[in-house]
């Protein structure tokens, strides 16, 4: 079984070594182990400092870079054209018949999320081909992890929902579209192109809400600022499904005279930190004295990281939400939302979707079938769990 570490946090806090330290130790523990980045702005080949060009990704192919340790990452644009060339040349010949010249249609055709499909496609891929013992991912920041996380749940919404039906209409409103518009439909290749690429992700929100396969390990530091958005992201991955099951908090000033204030501000943070995520382990990095840069110090990292553990271990295997039978034809949903109050959740309800709204992030639930006749009567919010009773027919 691929065991699958996501590694997520603010942007600077030092997500892509610790992602690299991870992968250095489970390589050195004999797994077959791939490191890839799913952030546009790839640093992982700058993190082992190899010798490349500056923009040089490979191709967005896997590459060894010791025994036991690839690593990968996404080059959209070389990807664009193996794996969606029917969809990007639809739209990019729509955007040029806008008027929009063709190097700009080339650029605009890339859509929001296009990175995150294809990135996911190829871990769907290396799960169910068991290429690898552990891969690691390197995530984008905050905001950007949880968009490519709530992707899956989009897409599985799209296809249950409206990808048929755009596709019949599009077949019979085509010969019309032709004969009284200029404006040229997407033919059913466009769609088979859909078609085939969805079939690629097909299992990968159940891959990554299994905790026994996938868990997602957040890095921080000791800064207000950090603690808050990690405490943000703890809930939102929590209300995704995802099985958060470590944080790291990263660069910890050593503690000399000189840095005094620093060192108590510092051990201030991390205090609340280890109350607000118990029981989930929290691991300490030191800001080390040199750039953490090469297999040799990220091997160092790793020692500090890990100790004699394996990088592997699952801390927390338990789901954050589930359904449970109360009793006779009444059901219970779940939810671990940590930090939330309970005038900040919005619920609603879509056909057999539960929609979770915290902020600006929303959760589509897909509900089970003994559930779906049955209405919400009562949502409660316990030691930061909500728990949703079902009962009565609608």
């Amino acid at each position: 079984m691929t065991r699958v570490v996501l590694v997520s946090g603010k942007g600077g806090v030092g997500k892509t070594t610790v992602s690299a330290a991870s992968a250095v130790a489970a390589a050195k523990q004999g797994y077959r182990t791939l490191v890839m980045s799913f952030d546009i702005a790839h640093s992982l080949s700058d993190s082992f400092n190899l010798d490349r060009k500056l923009f040089d990704f490979n191709e967005g192919l896997p590459h060894q870079v010791a025994p036991n340790l690839d690593v990968q990452e996404i080059d959209i644009q070389h990807e664009l054209r193996r794996q969606w060339s029917e969809v990007y040349d639809y739209m990019s010949v729509m955007l040029s018949a806008t008027g929009v010249t063709d190097m700009v249609a080339e650029e605009a055709a890339i859509l929001p999320g296009t990175e995150d499909v294809i990135s996911l496609i190829y871990l769907n891929k290396y799960v169910k081909e068991g290429r690898y013992d552990f891969i690691v991912v390197d995530c984008p920041p905050t905001g950007e992890s949880l968009r490519f996380v709530n992707i899956t749940s989009t897409l599985q919404w799209y296809i249950r929902r409206r990808f048929n039906v755009d596709r019949t209409l599009v077949k019979f409103a085509k010969p019309l579209a032709s004969k009284f518009t200029n404006y040229d439909l997407p033919e059913d290749s466009y769609f088979q192109a859909l078609e085939r690429l969805f079939g690629q992700i097909q299992g990968i929100e159940t891959l990554l809400t299994d905790a026994n396969h996938t868990t997602v390990r957040l890095v921080s530091s000791a800064e207000k600022m950090v603690m808050r958005e990690t405490q943000r992201a703890y809930l939102y991955f929590n209300m995704y499904g995802m099985t958060v099951d470590q944080v790291v908090v990263n660069r910890i000033l050593p503690s000399i005279p000189h840095l005094q204030q620093w060192n108590q501000a510092q051990s201030a943070y991390v205090e609340q930190i280890q109350d607000y995520f118990s029981p989930l382990p929290v691991a300490r990095l030191p800001l080390f004295e040199q750039e953490v840069v090469g297999l040799d110090r990220l091997g160092g990292l790793a020692d500090k990281l890990f100790k004699d553990g394996d990088p592997t271990e699952r801390y927390v295997s338990a789901p954050p939400y589930q359904f449970s039978k109360k009793k006779a034809g009444r059901y219970c949903l779940s939810i671990h939302m940590p930090g939330a109050g309970r005038d900040e959740i919005v619920l609603d309800r879509q056909g057999d979707d539960l929609i979770v709204r915290v902020g600006s992030f929303r959760r589509h639930i897909m509900l089970p079938r003994s559930v779906v006749p049955l209405q919400a009567v009562d949502a409660v919010l316990e030691k930061g769990t909500l728990k949703i009773d079902f009962d009565r027919p609608r």
